[in-house]
């Protein structure tokens, strides 16, 4: 994290200061030697928010918490800016069991890093005949998901593949 370039206690270079308490409580304009008084008894800093010719605002803060809050601040609107990725498992009509297990291993990989995902089941051939058998296939595969995810939309039937979208439950 990248420190504010803000002005502190001693650097402060103005003649007269507008006053703001932790609680931003405004104690009005007084001396910069005054506000240093009032800031030291109480074990804390002088902050320089606003500056216009030689007249400074300034407030009364632990500078130390302040930039830790900054901090946090900053990585919880990291972790809000981080957009989920739509995340895609394939299935095929005659998949074996342990395959399944594996493609469950998986969604449940990318339920940790919360991505929704759409569930895939392709058919060849003849299979295209079975489109309630495949039906109720993919969405077996989605019950066993229902631990972390939900359907989201109905089952589609595009050309020769199935899709259900399924999202992360919060």
């Amino acid at each position: 994290m990248k420190e504010p370039k803000k002005n502190l206690n001693s650097a402060i270079r103005a003649k007269n200061v507008q006053l703001i308490t932790e609680d931003w409580e405004n104690l009005g304009i007084m001396s910069l030697r005054e506000a240093n008084e009032k800031a030291s008894e109480s074990w804390l800093d002088l902050m320089e928010i606003w500056r216009k010719d030689d007249l400074a605002i300034v407030k009364i803060l632990d500078y130390w918490k302040y930039l830790y809050k900054l901090k946090k601040n900053e990585q919880k609107n990291k972790q809000r800016s981080k957009t989920p990725e739509l995340k895609t498992i394939k299935i095929t009509f005659n998949i074996s069991e342990h395959d399944l297990d594996v493609r469950r291993r998986q969604a449940f990989g990318f339920a940790k890093d919360w991505n929704p995902i759409k569930l895939i089941l392709a058919m060849k051939w003849r299979e295209n005949q079975y489109v309630d058998i495949a039906k109720t296939k993919i969405l077996n595969f989605a019950k066993t998901l229902e631990e972390f995810y939900k359907l989201e939309q109905d089952v589609t039937k595009t050309w020769n593949m199935l899709n259900v979208n399924l999202k992360i439950i919060k």
